[in-house]
């Protein structure tokens, strides 16, 4: 069985565990636009850490939202860690410069947010998966959007994206080409480049890169992301990506299914909180 068909046949494993699972956490919701536009605040649970995770959800930029993935933001500030999750406009009714405009002004939001509340963190790390790593590393590496909301180059010490579209010369699954086309408006590679974080790259300071991803996605190549990873590593940006070696190595079931696990029930979720840690 090819790994497209594995990924599919996937998504019922994941329906019992996310049944069961209970919220633990009370959140804050901050409404700043229409049902889509606003962000949910999972405080840190135990001992606080220094440092604030922004974990952007994905689902192909047209399903999910941060209230139905939950668990995500929920596992996160179980490891004691303050997370955000900020939610945005969807395909096919929006396209790509609706959609990282939301996550530009759910930043500035976020940023209002914790200075209102009086939170303070040594570090600012920006986290994602599928889409959402990939929204996430335009946030990051955007030159023109951050300079359009005021937001300098060093404000963020940390990227960690999980099977994340990051560059798009690569092969592709015909599932990748026709999110990407929804996305952008055009089935046309040079039309998809002003949204490719590889082609926005440039070299921080005091900032370190972790990936996660899998040979056996299903969905997103190896190449494209490795790629990424190399070319940060030549901008002199500390980088490293982990290759998935457990059973649940497919597309969503390391970069959100994961999410239903704990550390000690799973190497790549162990895995991304020491990066995070790291970081």
């Amino acid at each position: 069985m090819n790994d497209t068909a594995r990924e599919y046949l996937s998504y019922w494993k994941f329906i019992i565990p996310l049944l069961k699972v209970k919220k633990t956490i009370k959140t804050d919701e901050v409404m700043w636009g229409n049902k889509d536009q606003y962000f949910l605040y999972f405080p840190a649970a135990g001992v606080k850490k220094d440092k604030l995770i922004i974990y952007i959800h994905g689902g192909g930029w047209n399903s999910h939202s941060p209230k139905q993935d939950f668990y995500i933001g929920q596992n996160i500030a179980m490891q004691g860690y303050d997370c955000f999750m900020p939610g945005y406009r969807k395909t096919p009714k929006y396209r790509y410069d609706d959609i990282i405009d939301d996550i530009f002004k759910d930043y500035v939001g976020i940023k209002a947010y914790v200075k209102e509340k009086g939170l303070k963190y040594n570090k600012v790390i920006l986290m994602g998966s599928s889409a959402g790593a990939h929204l996430s590393a335009v946030l990051c590496f955007d030159k023109a959007m951050q300079e359009k909301y005021g937001i300098s180059e060093d404000e963020f010490n940390g990227l960690l994206v999980m099977a994340g579209p990051l560059c798009f010369d690569y092969e592709k699954t015909g599932t990748e080409k026709a999110l990407l086309k929804y996305l952008f408006g055009s089935k046309d590679v040079k039309d998809w480049k002003k949204g490719e974080p590889y082609s926005m790259l440039y070299a921080k300071e005091n900032f370190k890169l972790g990936m996660i991803h899998s040979r056996h996605d299903g969905l997103l190549g190896w190449d494209q992301a490795q790629a990424f990873c190399d070319k940060a590593l030549e901008l002199g940006i500390p980088g490293k990506i982990y290759e998935v070696k457990d059973a649940w190595n497919t597309h969503s079931a390391y970069c959100s299914g994961v999410f239903l696990k704990t550390r000690e029930e799973s190497d790549t979720l162990d895995t991304a909180y020491k990066m995070l840690e790291e970081m």
